[in-house]
């Protein structure tokens, strides 16, 4: 048990813009309950990925995506991203790096993954 009393699980937050909506938001279903669902889960066990929560934010730059990975630390969420789109391992990944990453939301692959998120404080109760 950590110092407040409750183990905190490990996560890791990434942010992605959102570039095209629609699309992105079928991309979500298709991953979370449709056709593409089984792949997904595959790719996320063999990432190390628990459970993943996808969240959707309005912002003056456009809308962007949040993305929680748990059960991955957050110094490694970069590094699995660089090297999902690198070397993916299944056509869903490939999928991921060639067209959603690119055309869903607008991120060029080639430039390396979103910056990593820096934890600057847990403030507890």
């Amino acid at each position: 048990m950590g110092e407040g009393g409750a183990d905190m699980e490990t996560f890791a937050v990434t942010v992605f813009p959102v570039a095209k909506p629609g699309e992105w938001r079928a991309w979500v279903d298709s991953i979370a309950s449709g056709d593409r669902a089984d792949a997904h889960r595959q790719m996320m066990r063999r990432l190390g990925i628990k459970r993943e929560h996808i969240r959707r934010q309005a912002s003056p730059a456009g809308d962007v995506m949040v993305l929680v990975w748990e059960g991955v630390e957050q110094d490694r969420a970069s590094e699995l991203l660089a090297d999902l789109v690198k070397n993916p391992q299944s056509e869903h990944e490939r999928y991921i790096a060639t067209h959603v990453i690119p055309d869903l939301h607008g991120a060029d692959p080639a430039v390396g993954p979103p910056p990593t998120v820096q934890e600057v404080a847990t403030i507890e109760t």
